[in-house]
C-alpha cells in the first residue's frame, strides 16, 4: 500500500488526500530512512562478527585453558611419582633392617631349640662341592658333637671321596662353617649367608 503520492516536483500528498508533505522533506525522510536500514544492517553484521569473535576468543582461551590445566598435570604426577618413590626407598631402608634382626633371631632360637639343625645349615652348603674329594668341616665347639654324630649321612652326599674330617673353630659362630676342599674355601658362616641375603635383597628392590 502505498503512503504517498507524487502530485509534483514540490509536493508529495498521501494517498488519502488529507495532508501534504514538501518534496525536500520527504527525500530527507527517504535518506534517513535508507541510512536507518543500512545502520540495521552494519549493526546485524558487527553483531555476528561480534559473535563470532566471541567464540573463537572463547574456544581459544577454552585450548589455552586446557593446556595449562593438562601441564599442570602432569607436572603434579610426576612430582607425585617422584614422591612415592622416594617413600619407597625410604621404607625399604627400615624394612630390610628390621627383617634381617627378626630373621637372625627367628634362625637363633631355632637352632637353640633344635641344634641338630646345624646339620640341614653344613648339607646345604657342601651341595656345590659334592665333586669333590678332599673336605675338611670347621664348626663351632658348640655344634662339634651333632655335625660327628650325623657324620655317615654327610659322607654319603660326596661321590668320589678320599679324605674327610670335621674340627672345631673358635672363630666359627654357632649355626655356621667353613667348608675346605682341595679347590677352595666356602665360607657358611651365618654373618656370611646374611651379608650375602641382604645384597640379594636390595638387588631385587631396585628392579
Amino acid at each position: 500500500m502505498k503512503l504517498f503520492t507524487l502530485l509534483s516536483g514540490k509536493e508529495v500528498r498521501r494517498s488519502s488526500g488529507k495532508k501534504v508533505v514538501p518534496a525536500q522533506e520527504f527525500s530527507t525522510l527517504v535518506d534517513a530512512n535508507a541510512l536507518l536500514e543500512q545502520v540495521q544492517e552494519e549493526a546485524l553484521a558487527f553483531k555476528k562478527d561480534t559473535v563470532a569473535e566471541a567464540e573463537k576468543t572463547k574456544e581459544l582461551a577454552f585450548q589455552e585453558g586446557f593446556q595449562n590445566g593438562l601441564e599442570s598435570l602432569n607436572h603434579h604426577l610426576f612430582a607425585l611419582d617422584h614422591e612415592l618413590k622416594q617413600i619407597r626407598s625410604e621404607i625399604q631402608q627400615k624394612i630390610l633392617p628390621l627383617a634381617l634382626t627378626a630373621a637372625r633371631k627367628i634362625i637363633g632360637e631355632e637352632l637353640k631349640l633344635h641344634p641338630d639343625r646345624i646339620v640341614d645349615i653344613v648339607l646345604t652348603s657342601l651341595k656345590p662341592v659334592t665333586q669333590h674329594r678332599k673336605i675338611i668341616i670347621y664348626v663351632n665347639r658348640g655344634d662339634l658333637e651333632q655335625i660327628e654324630t650325623h657324620k655317615p649321612q654327610i659322607k654319603q652326599i660326596f661321590e668320589h671321596l678320599e679324605s674327610f674330617s670335621i674340627q672345631e673353630r673358635d672363630d666359627i659362630q654357632p649355626g655356621g662353617c667353613i667348608i675346605e676342599t682341595e679347590a677352595g674355601i666356602i665360607n657358611a658362616q651365618l654373618e656370611n649367608q646374611w651379608r650375602a641375603m641382604e645384597s640379594a635383597f636390595q638387588a631385587f628392590m631396585q628392579q
